[in-house]
């Protein structure tokens, strides 16, 4: 939609364009005086018509790519913001039942080793990408899922061969709290790239010890 000028129609921004004022029966210009010329009513009634045309365009395409279920609570929605509106709604606004399943198959998630350091880090870089979206999507659903609890679920879903680095982890964190020092909850895009830079680092060690074999 946004492609072909529908958005604003949809965020309800669009603004609609008043026609000219009739006196006496001719169309006159907003001071209520100077008649319109045949130009200026042509032009004006064909951006009225183009108006017009991507408010019903918009609403078409929502209502037909949506399911018979949502359609017809939408179908006598009068204008795209208000049908986006509901199907947004219905879209975020899952069953405790739907969170908790989609919050289980996030948890579950879990990211393989592969010998081929490069090949690893092409997949662990996938693997985040659907975290993140997975984690993004229960958010607008009504998940209150908290960064602690997702950062535990990144760290789980790692092959064991990452054990070493999240000792790291921990053991700076419970160091920092013995010293006395706040110990805030670190962010998953930091956690996330820390992960990612470890994965980019066996591809250097593995390009050494390549060389290395080479001489």
């Amino acid at each position: 939609m946004g492609a072909k000028g529908l958005w604003r129609h949809v965020e309800g921004k669009a603004t609609a364009l008043k026609p000219y004022i009739l006196v006496k029966g001719i169309q006159v210009l907003q001071d209520g005086k100077i008649p319109a010329t045949e130009e200026q009513i042509e032009t004006k009634e064909m951006r009225l018509m183009e108006f017009k045309k991507c408010k019903y365009f918009a609403q078409h395409i929502i209502l037909s790519t949506t399911s018979t279920r949502l359609r017809a609570k939408i179908k006598d929605l009068t204008s795209a913001k208000d049908v986006w509106e509901v199907v947004k709604s219905d879209a975020t606004m899952k069953s405790t039942l739907y969170l908790l399943n989609a919050e289980e198959q996030l948890a579950n998630m879990k990211l393989y080793d592969d010998e081929d350091s490069q090949t690893h880090l092409s997949e662990i870089k996938h693997h985040f990408d659907l975290m993140l979206q997975q984690h993004n999507n229960l958010i607008y659903m009504g998940s209150t899922i908290s960064n602690s609890r997702f950062n535990t679920i990144i760290m789980t879903s790692l092959p064991e061969s990452y054990r070493p680095t999240l000792q790291t982890i921990t053991a700076a964190k419970r160091a920092n709290l013995a010293l006395g020092k706040s110990s805030k909850v670190m962010k998953a895009d930091d956690l996330i790239a820390f992960l990612i830079e470890e994965a980019q680092h066996r591809v250097i060690i593995e390009e050494r010890a390549r060389v290395a074999d080479l001489h």
